[in-house]
This record gives C-alpha cells, structure tokens and sequence, in this order.
C-alpha cells in the first residue's frame, strides 16, 4: 500500500464535454506515465460524409518528446483511409517548432504561435459553415490541447498548453494559452494531469478522493481513463495506450496494434535527435498481451 501523499491535481477550465479524447497523466517522483484513448469524433465537413469517428493514435514521438493531443487536431496514424482529420497537420506543426537548437520553452512558444494561426483558420471556418456547431463546439470548451513529456536538456519535463477561443464583442477571434509546465508549477511529489473529456473522471475523483494517493500510476492512468469510457463511450473509446518515461527511457505499456511499430507515428525518424534515449515495449506486450 502506498504511503499518502500530497497531489497538485490539474484540470483545464470550464466544461470538457466537446472534447471528445481523454487524455491521463501522472507525475510521480522521477517518471511520467502517459495514457489516452483512441476515439476521435469527425467534424462536421471532415470528408467522411458527416458525423462519424475513427481510431487514432494520440501519442506520437519526436526524438526526446512524446506529445498528446485533445481537440481540433489529430497526430498519429488512422485506421480511416485518406485525409478526413486531422483538420491541421500536428506533426508537421511540431517539427517545424523543434528544429534547430534553442531551450525548450523557446520551442513551445513557435509551436503556440503557429498551433494560434492553424486554430484561427479552423475555427474561422467552422463558424462560416456552420454557426451552431462553431458556438457547440468552442464557445467554453478548449479548443485545443498539447501535453509534452519527456528529456529537455537532460531533465525530465512536462508542459501542458491549452487554447481557449476568445470572442470579442466585435465578433474577432483570438487565443488565451494555459501553461503549466513541470519543473516549475509541480507542488509535492505527485502532479495529476486531465485534459479532454474528464467529466466522469472529475465525478470519481470526488467520490474517491485517496485513489490517487493509493493506486500506482500506471493503475490510475488506465482506471480513469476507462471510467470516461464507461461513461460515454460514444466520445471516448479503447482501446487504451499507456506511455511511462523517465530520464533513461520510454516504456509503452500498451498500445494498440494501429501504432505499433509505425513509423508514421514519429514525427522524426527513427534515430533522429533522440540520442542516449531508449525506447521500448513493457514485457508483456512483447508477450502479445
């Protein structure tokens, strides 16, 4: 049993119910274990001929990070043939904001700003095709959020951005941007981390309010996400991909057959710019469990 400790818990602002992703993480001592979903719901002129959903992979890597997405913006591969999501190219969006030297935050800030210009255009068009499903579905909900984990100049980091859509009374378009980044906004020894859908998580967490002082992290991550796929599973949907990193090393504890060895899935290629940074597949995956 584990000893009880003190957890910053950490929620985007307002209704998440849009989202339609679930996305875990905790922070305990020196790893970060990652878990998401695979369900991602089409928007409406997506190409697939209206409302529909696929499976995507929603943690891809790029050489020392690992990058999770919830929102207007897929990442990895898809079981859905041809170009129905995501509406913007994530990847493409990340490489371009780590190329080069420079700290990381000096990264994240490109990537806010090119992310900023690629929301305006999406949201943009939503509201001009169809003025419902834009206020449904970014008026009070994040349009977008990016969680990063992994080694930054030898450290262990997470970065959480989120992209609130701003609507002046003149009826202009402009983005709030959350930050919350560890080291730095981390308080004790156990940061928990929800983004996306995190209805019925917020609802346990409330009625079980040790779970997280008790469960080990991979444990939890899975758990709650699971209990959001329970709950509606017409947004949120296995199976579940769990992603654990240190300093030495990246563990997947499971991932779904879509990204397994899936070179799609690397926003670099294999090898590049992630020297003296392992990645592997927890035992029993490798088992085919």
């Amino acid at each position: 049993m584990r000893l009880l400790v003190s957890i910053l818990i950490f929620f985007s602002l307002g209704s998440s119910i849009a989202s339609a992703t679930s996305i875990v993480v905790v922070r305990e001592n020196n790893a970060i274990v990652i878990g998401a979903d695979s369900k991602t719901t089409l928007m409406p002129g997506s190409g697939a001929g209206g409302a529909g959903s696929i499976t995507k992979c929603k943690i891809v890597q790029a050489g020392n990070l690992f990058f999770a997405s919830a929102g207007s913006a897929g990442i990895g591969p898809a079981e859905f043939p041809g170009d129905v999501y995501p509406e913007f190219d994530l990847k493409e969006i990340i490489a371009e904001g780590l190329k080069g030297d420079g700290r990381i935050e000096d990264k994240m800030r490109v990537l806010e700003t090119v992310l900023v210009a690629s929301l305006t255009r999406i949201v943009e068009k939503a509201r001009q095709d169809d003025a419902a499903f834009f206020l449904t579905r970014f008026a009070g909900h994040p349009a977008h959020t990016i969680i990063v984990g992994g080694l930054a100049d030898g450290e262990l980091v997470l970065m959480v951005r989120t992209f609130r859509l701003i609507i002046s009374p003149s009826g202009s378009l402009s983005f709030e941007i959350g930050r919350f980044a560890c080291p730095g906004d981390c308080q004790g020894p156990v940061t928990a981390i929800f983004e996306g859908q995190t209805g019925a998580i917020r609802k346990y967490l409330e009625q079980h309010k040790l779970f997280l002082s008790y469960a080990d992290p991979v444990t939890a991550v899975r758990g709650l996400v699971g209990i959001e796929i329970s709950e509606d599973p017409s947004f949120v949907g296995p199976p579940i991909d769990i992603l654990r990193l240190t300093k030495r090393d990246a563990q997947w504890i499971q991932r779904k057959p879509l990204c397994l060895e899936s070179k799609e899935n690397l926003v670099f290629p294999t090898g590049e710019r992630d020297q003296g940074f392992s990645v592997g597949v927890h035992p029993a995956m490798s088992r085919g469990h």
